[in-house]
């Protein structure tokens, strides 16, 4: 085993003695305060935090290679109930499409029956533990700590101002969901999902033996592409094994009302339309069908991983989300095209590096710890774009537009009306030193 490598393990295992030092802390501060309800609960955070999955944390820190081995996977708990056919039903996704597709309000065709998720499993003497969030209005990056975040940015911007940067808390749902009792016949109507999940890039963060963050370590400086030196953008790109992503889903922008006790959980804009607080927190435990008198409290759910990554930055200027997006989506199209990789098992986010700087787009690959693929892109660079812009051209689609033949797709069902194939094939061509560049409408 090399340095390097155990260097990972080293790190893999500050950042759990971190946590529970974290937790251990507020713990013994509530039990000072004889505040022993809240002090118990610290206590199974730290019971969540020492029996997690050994392969699934190891692979998620990059310690092991994930790839073909689904060690995030959760499910749908269905063989808690008495109807024909429960326990014989797995429905089971990896984490990340769970936090949506198996969200509490989310429904799931299995077996010829509708099943409903009702709660998040929480097992006996374990709680979920919550991480403080906010997303920066300057640099787009999602800011995350366990209990409680810092103030400020790594860019410099102040995480409490704004809609963006206002502080939530996320929970990540280890043990999955739990469905509800009652189950009904499919419709002709889709099942219901709560689609309101997006992946956002983090940081490059490792945190050092002693558990202190240390964001710049061993990560690759930027370098010029130098196959682009007949062009008149520069083109600068790195790749990093220790790109951390996050996903979150805000359940449509209200969050989720979650009891800590029993897991039960529901849509918050749902909750809040009950009569009175008294109505508002009555539910029943999802596992035993009985009635819970535990207060709800608002969290969104996360996961979080790290991966290989690719950082590329072209230096022009990207007008709009919706022109960032299309240039994102087109050399992830380009790219699995070009390299013959599975479009599914590349992903993208972006972010500034600092203001005024054009974006950073990251690609990553879909399966924490990576599978090679980014790098491949890295060494590819000019060939990915050139098929982008090649298959952006072939669509017949309007360029003012875009459709599922070249820039949409299942996971970016939250960008699709701001996607634009002309702005898409306006930025290439001009990376390229196109002489037609900027006639096509919609270019910045």
């Amino acid at each position: 085993m090399n340095q390097t490598q155990e260097g990972i393990l080293d790190r893999a295992i500050a950042e759990v003695k971190s946590e529970i030092d974290t937790f251990s802390n507020l713990e013994q501060q509530a039990a000072s305060e004889k505040k022993y309800k809240q002090a118990e609960l610290f206590q199974q955070v730290q019971n969540q935090i020492r029996r997690r999955d050994l392969l699934g944390f190891l692979g998620s820190r990059n310690v092991l290679p994930k790839y073909g081995f689904p060690t995030d996977v959760v499910e749908l708990k269905t063989d808690h109930l008495t109807i024909d056919g429960a326990k014989d039903i797995a429905l089971d996704r990896d984490l990340r499409i769970a936090i949506s597709e198996f969200a509490p309000g989310s429904e799931v065709i299995a077996a010829k029956k509708l099943w409903v998720s009702t709660g998040i499993r929480r097992l006996p003497d374990r709680r979920w533990p919550p991480y403080e969030y906010a997303i920066c209005r300057n640099c787009k990056r999602l800011n995350f700590e366990a209990e409680s975040l810092h103030a400020y940015c790594e860019c410099g911007e102040p995480l409490n101002e704004g809609k963006q940067g206002k502080r939530t808390t996320f929970i990540v749902p280890e043990q999955g969901f739990v469905a509800a009792k009652e189950t009904r016949s499919p419709g002709e109507a889709a099942p219901q999902r709560i689609y309101a999940s997006r992946t956002y890039f983090a940081r490059y963060k490792l945190p050092d033996r002693q558990g202190n963050d240390s964001a710049a370590a061993e990560i690759a400086p930027e370098e010029l592409d130098e196959s682009f030196a007949d062009s008149p953008v520069q083109v600068w790109k790195r790749y990093s094994r220790y790109g951390w992503l996050a996903v979150v889903n805000d359940g449509m922008g209200s969050g989720f009302m979650v009891c800590p006790f029993c897991g039960y959980a529901e849509l918050a804009n749902r909750s809040t339309t009950r009569k009175g607080k008294k109505d508002r927190a009555a539910h029943r435990n999802p596992l035993t069908d009985r009635e819970c008198n535990g207060g709800l409290s608002h969290y969104h759910l996360g996961h979080f991983f790290m991966t290989d990554v690719l950082e590329t930055t072209f230096r022009l200027r990207i007008p709009t989300e919706g022109a960032i997006y299309s240039l994102l989506y087109a050399i992830l199209d380009g790219a699995s095209e070009a390299l013959d990789i599975q479009r599914s098992d590349i992903h993208g986010a972006y972010y500034y590096q600092s203001s005024g700087m054009s974006p950073s787009l990251i690609f990553y690959d879909d399966v924490p710890g990576g599978a090679g693929h980014v790098k491949r892109i890295y060494n590819n660079l000019r060939p990915t774009l050139k098929a982008a812009l090649a298959r952006l051209e072939r669509c017949e689609c309007g360029i003012e537009t875009s459709c599922y033949s070249c820039l949409r797709n299942y996971q970016n069902q939250f960008i699709h009306d701001k996607l634009q194939r002309g702005v898409a094939i306006e930025l290439l061509m001009q990376i390229f030193g196109k002489a037609d560049a900027g006639t096509h409408p919609g270019a910045a």
